[in-house]
């Protein structure tokens, strides 16, 4: 055998001890790692951080999430633990991070009541985005614009109201989505749908306005917050605006 041929047999023995080292440490680095995981307290949860959260309280969040402290932070199904919060009803978004060796931290985002619909001598909260939040018999403190003249079909806490003339559901919502896009709906006390060829807008400083069929919806509404603004800056004394009298709307004042 020539000297290259014993070189090559020495380099490959060599090679296989250096592997067969490298193998040896990563087992005893595993057995450690899996050691101190599982059979110590170093990874056993101490803390559960809430951040976000205005409507529920970091107790209602911890118990919907599942996760106990002095669990293991390992063993925590992160996928399970959204999904939990996620079917609570005032909950949007969520984000649950492991902050290791010993905390779990939950990002919320919350829905936000933002109206009101009378229902069977109660009051259905919903967000924006017409989620159920809850059903109450009593008005809150807050004075959510009320919505008159929709007849909802049996609610369901935590699904979207449906309304049972779905040909009117399609506009009446469109209405609704563009009122709060503008953001003129902080200036409304309530929306009345009895005529659907006049809605009727009643805000918050006393102003009616009848707002004729929900056609034109955009248009009409970029309109009205014109009239406000001007109503506003000039200190005009207005009691109501006609937007079904004709082409132009009419402006009625305390003088007229």
């Amino acid at each position: 055998m020539n000297k290259i041929g014993i070189n090559k047999k020495i380099e490959k023995k060599a090679k296989r001890k250096k592997v067969g080292i490298i193998f040896i440490i990563f087992i005893l680095f595993l057995s450690i790692f899996l050691m101190i995981t599982f059979k110590t307290n170093f990874f056993h949860i101490k803390s559960i951080d809430i951040n976000g959260n205005k409507n529920l309280s970091d107790l209602q969040i911890i118990n919907a999430s599942g996760i106990v402290l002095k669990e293991n932070i390992m063993k925590v199904n992160l996928s399970y633990t959204k999904k939990n919060l996620l079917s609570m009803p005032y909950i949007k978004e969520v984000k649950i991070k492991r902050k290791l060796p010993n905390r779990i931290i939950i990002d919320v985002v919350e829905r936000e009541e933002k109206f009101l619909i009378p229902y069977m001598g109660s009051y259905i909260y919903l967000d924006e985005d017409g989620y159920i939040l809850r059903i109450s018999p009593k008005e809150g403190e807050d004075k959510l614009p009320l919505l008159k003249g929709i007849s909802v079909e049996e609610p369901q806490i935590g699904e979207k109201y449906k309304i049972k003339d779905e040909k009117n559901s399609a506009e009446i919502n469109s209405f609704i989505h563009d009122c709060i896009k503008i953001n003129i709906i902080e200036s409304v006390a309530g929306f009345d749908f009895t005529d659907e060829n006049n809605v009727l807008i009643n805000l918050k400083k006393g102003i009616v306005v009848a707002f004729g069929p929900l056609d034109n919806i955009k248009y009409k509404l970029s309109y009205l917050l014109e009239i406000l603004n001007d109503v506003n800056k000039k200190e005009i004394k207005c009691k109501y605006i006609y937007f079904n009298k004709g082409e132009n709307p009419i402006i009625v004042t305390d003088n007229n």
